[in-house]
């Protein structure tokens, strides 16, 4: 049979009617008949005990025993319950005096009878339950802890009921009230300020604060600052001295009990305030990162974002605390303009969070790289189509050119095709138009989106131009071109070659690893190479390709202006990225190649004299990530 949730508490009430802890099993099992015929319509549950034998009664109360709620032992013969809810009745009352009168004594383990061991009671070391409790509470709990304190002072008795910050405060009550007394009151501050030479004012300052502030004194320490420095110290030349009293009154014992508590509260509050003062410092690092390059995350990869140390950010705040910090930068507004942070989804369904101040930034890069992309496949497929004497209605028609722009945003730039039909675009565009620090690109003219011909400036007329120039001299004269096109046979699709780098392969990674068998890699070189191509995927943004993301970044830190210089820059970078990347990888293995690794390859070879005299120190780190990947990759 289950214990039933009210035994516990007819039975401690039953104990306080008859003013005793002590219950005659037999006594009670026919007390506990009556009330359940007398409260069996209010109470069905009740009719269990109608006819409970007392061997029945007794297992009930020993699953209330291993709850520390009853001490089961036998005194003539007869079985006897000690109720120990029933002294976190009367101990609770004790607290109460001690609100009024703050010289009654804590409530001790000696307090209670011989018959009731302590191990009966729940036993807790004071410095692990009190910041339990100050976390989380249950006031309803009949639980009667039993708090061991340090260095051999006497336990202290704690009902579940009372808050524990009635504790705290009463202990710092009482050590309040002692350093009152003319022989303590002097004789502390002196030692206190002997002890600060240099600061003799603020420990003046601090003590008397102390001693004449009300209960709430533990509120007013600076956790940061000389306050708890010097409450520190206080306890500790408190309990010197007091620990060295070798026979101790009940008030010297109380002193010493409440400076374990004291110290063990204000230490539970520091390490409370540090946590929460790590937390905002990572949330800000959070918030730092997530305004850096690519500038859109999704939630996975903000989860795997690090600190300045290569730890992970996540770890260091919860779950919780990043969906609040989220959901207050995605949500608070000011002068009803955007939030700072917005949220876009891509066709796929995943979701990405960017800054408002990033997008239009953003936009551009992109738009940047989809019209190499792009460009370069309207070419390809306008040559086959001439090629094949063929008349595409894009060539002529300035709207079905605008509509392959769009399919063809969508399909190779996804990132971009949801950033220009997200919901917020619309309004950031008029914040920034009425902002004196607005962006000088727009993407909307008249309310309306700007054309995709104009946000990825290409036009038809130069594309048709680039695919006419590739092809044979026959296709320019029209009597030959279109008598061939008469007799002309399809031509086979040209298979493309793929490019490797003269300068650096992957034959240049020591194939020096012995075979494994059975394993998936047999050497070193398909190892690397395949963790290689992991960490691409991982560093590539969805929708992107390696190739496009050096592109990107290159535009972004080659700021040369002529054709020659700007190629000469990045060859000579590029050079620079081989010759060091085929030097690590005498010592590299696939185990340790990873995105941070990769990482810090990059930053040690950027701060070299050579690169820390081109200026855009993120972007060109970036690239050198994207590169040395791109070589060892091999794709």
């Amino acid at each position: 049979m289950a214990t039933s949730v009210k035994l516990g508490t007819i039975l401690r009430q039953y104990a306080l009617k008859q003013e005793s802890a002590f219950v005659n099993v037999k006594e009670f099992g026919e007390f506990l008949k009556k009330y359940a015929a007398k409260h069996l319509e209010e109470q069905a549950e009740l009719i269990q005990y109608i006819e409970i034998p007392e061997a029945t009664l007794v297992k009930e109360l020993e699953d209330l025993a291993s709850k520390h709620e009853v001490y089961l032992t036998i005194q003539g013969g007869k079985n006897i319950a000690v109720v120990i809810t029933y002294y976190s009745v009367v101990y609770a009352n004790r607290y109460k005096d001690i609100g009024t009168n703050i010289t009654v004594p804590f409530p001790s383990a000696s307090d209670l009878p011989k018959q009731l061991p302590v191990e009966a009671m729940e036993k807790h070391e004071a410095s692990e339950l009190i910041p339990q409790l100050q976390q989380h509470q249950d006031l309803k709990s009949p639980v009667l802890y039993c708090l061991l304190m340090p260095k051999d002072i006497p336990a202290i008795l704690f009902p579940a009921c009372v808050p524990v910050l009635f504790l705290t405060r009463a202990a710092m009550a009482k050590i309040r009230h002692m350093l009152k007394k003319d022989e303590y009151h002097d004789y502390f501050q002196k030692k206190l300020k002997n002890a600060n030479p240099s600061k003799e004012i603020g420990a003046t300052t601090f003590y008397n604060r102390f001693i004449q502030h009300p209960d709430n004194a533990d509120q007013t320490f600076d956790l940061n600052g000389d306050a708890f420095y010097f409450w520190n110290q206080l306890c500790y030349f408190i309990r010197q001295d007091f620990e060295k009293i070798k026979d101790r009154t009940a008030e010297d014992t109380n002193v010493l009990q409440a400076i374990s508590i004291s110290e063990i509260w204000m230490l539970s509050l520091k390490e409370k305030a540090n946590a929460q003062q790590k937390k905002a410092d990572a949330l800000r690092e959070l918030e730092a990162a997530l305004a850096r390059p690519p500038y859109f995350y999704s939630m996975d990869s903000i989860l795997k974002i690090k600190d300045s140390k290569g730890a992970l950010l996540y770890g260091q705040y919860d779950e919780d605390d990043l969906k609040n910090f989220l959901q207050k930068l995605t949500t608070e507004t000011e002068n009803n303009e955007l939030p700072k942070i917005l949220v876009f989804k891509v066709d796929s369904g995943l979701r990405y969070f960017i800054y408002k101040k990033r997008v239009l930034q953003l936009v551009v890069r992109l738009a940047n790289e989809a019209h190499d992309t792009i460009e370069k496949e309207l070419i390809d497929k306008w040559f086959n189509a001439l090629s094949n004497y063929q008349k595409l209605p894009e060539m002529k028609d300035h709207k079905a050119f605008e509509n392959v722009l769009r399919d063809e945003i969508r399909e190779l730039s996804p990132v971009l095709w949801a950033l220009l039909n997200a919901n917020f675009l619309p309004m950031l565009n008029y914040e920034n138009d009425h902002s004196e620090d607005g962006s000088t690109f727009h993407v909307f003219s008249g309310g309306k989106l700007l054309p995709y011909s104009e946000l990825l400036m290409i036009s038809s007329s130069s594309i048709l131009s680039s695919a006419k120039i590739m092809l044979p001299f026959w296709h320019t004269i029209p009597l030959l071109s279109w008598i061939m096109s008469m007799f002309h046979n399809k031509p086979q699709k040209k298979t493309g070659t793929s490019k490797t780098s003269k300068e650096f392969s992957a034959d240049d990674i020591p194939d020096d690893s012995p075979k494994q068998s059975p394993g998936r890699y047999v050497n070193k070189k398909e190892a690397v190479i395949e963790a290689a191509r992991n960490v691409t995927a991982e560093l590539v943004p969805y929708g992107s390709s390696i190739d496009r993301e050096l592109d990107s970044y290159l535009k972004l830190w080659n700021k040369m202006i002529t054709k020659e210089a700007h190629a000469s820059l990045t060859e000579d970078v590029n050079s620079l990225i081989r010759d060091y990347t085929r030097k690590v990888m005498r010592t590299i293995s696939a185990s340790t190649f990873t995105a941070d690794r990769v990482r810090s390859l990059a930053e040690a070879l950027v701060k070299t004299p050579n690169m820390q005299k081109i200026k855009e120190n993120e972007a060109l780190t970036m690239y050198v990530e994207l590169y040395i990947l791109r070589l060892l990759s091999n794709s």
